[in-house]
């Protein structure tokens, strides 16, 4: 289990550095956003579960977000924080409803102890704005800097209270 979790979370930073990567050079070839689930605090899952089986828990709602994640969208773990890679079309998706709507068919229980803050990016126009920054920046520098900064970032912020239902 720890295994593949390493394993998907290279795999994820790897292709946000490619993705960065074609960004710059090419100008927005493909638009995608990044989305970050932050799961309380950092120790808020620890101390409701215990380290290993909240461990356990946010493999599961990798696994859950996975199935209900397109195969094109990427979700990893960084911590107790949940990123995911989604590609879109502007013109026919709204990735705010998508991703409302992906959360919602994946609803996992265990998670549902702690709050968690959803943040939306679109990624395609941050990563042509940081143009020079970027430059810089590899994939966990960037979501760092996502995170600090996910106020004045992020397209939407929202909160998943830990009662069952989305708000």
């Amino acid at each position: 289990m720890i295994r593949k979790d390493a394993d998907e979370r290279m795999c994820f930073l790897s292709t946000l550095e490619w993705l960065m990567a074609v960004t710059v050079r090419y100008g927005s070839p493909v638009q995608f956003g990044l989305v970050h689930i932050a799961c309380g605090h950092k120790n808020q899952l620890g101390e409701a579960y215990g380290a290993q089986e909240a461990a356990h828990q946010l493999v599961a709602v990798i696994d859950s977000l996975k199935k209900a994640f397109r195969k094109t969208d990427l979700v990893a773990r960084n911590g107790s924080d949940l990123w995911v890679i989604v590609p879109f079309t502007p013109s026919t998706e709204k990735l705010h409803d998508k991703v409302i709507e992906i959360l919602e068919s994946a609803k996992h229980d265990g998670l549902n102890v702690v709050d968690r803050e959803v943040s939306i990016f679109n990624l395609t126009n941050h990563l042509s704005e940081l143009d020079k920054q970027i430059k810089e920046f590899n994939a966990l520098s960037l979501l760092e800097y996502l995170e600090e900064n996910k106020k004045t970032l992020a397209q939407y912020t929202f909160e998943l209270s830990s009662s069952p239902a989305l708000t």
